[in-house]
């Protein structure tokens, strides 16, 4: 008897340690997993910081000289297909022959007021076109893209840069001004700023 009541004992011991409490929501990701609302705001600057000096290496942000991007995508400045794009992307088509297509509408109307490329044989780059098919923007893509993390810059086509993120995953991005100040985390359909509490 005395042998029996010592192997439940034990039997027991070991699933009560083997039981590990959950106190916090967490979410899996790439790297990771999703922690923003369980740092303190030191440990976010910190992190934001960290981020920044991945994206802009020189501690500040640089703009490309005027007439750089125009002179550099001379070929992309009107879309040579756009109509077939155009026509595609208002239809409702992600993709057209080689090429990603994105629309953007005005407000909640189903008017496409933009539309974005991304060329399968260029894949670090989407470009933004309005709706007569001039160029507008263009992304760069950086570090180890398509799998995460991996950054993006936004340029207008001046050359001055419009936002920058940084993808830890798919569903997780920290967003930075044109200026390179820190907006706030997007994590799915949230945007999580430095003084977000529980």
């Amino acid at each position: 008897m005395k042998k029996i009541f010592i192997s439940w004992i034990v039997f027991l011991s070991v699933i009560i340690t083997s039981i590990t409490p959950v106190f916090a929501e967490s979410y899996d990701y790439v790297g990771g997993s999703f922690d923003w609302l369980y740092l303190s705001n030191v440990e976010r600057k910190d992190r934001v910081q960290e981020i920044f000096k991945i994206m802009f290496p020189k501690g500040y942000v640089t703009n490309f000289p005027r007439g750089f991007l125009k002179q550099k995508l001379k070929n992309y400045l009107k879309d040579v297909n756009h109509e077939a794009h155009y026509e595609a992307v208002c239809a409702g088509y992600t993709r057209y022959r080689d090429v990603d297509l994105q629309p953007f509408f005005a407000g909640k109307s189903k008017f496409v007021y933009m539309y974005a490329l991304q060329y399968t044989k260029s894949p670090q780059k989407t470009f933004y076109y309005d709706a007569m098919g001039r160029l507008k923007f263009i992304d760069f893509r950086y570090g180890g893209y398509p799998e995460c993390p991996y950054y993006t810059k936004k340029y207008a086509i001046n050359g001055k840069l419009v936002r920058a993120m940084y993808l830890q995953a798919p569903d997780t991005m920290y967003i930075f001004s044109d200026k390179g100040s820190f907006i706030g985390v997007k994590y799915r359909n949230n945007v999580y700023g430095f003084n977000y509490t529980k």
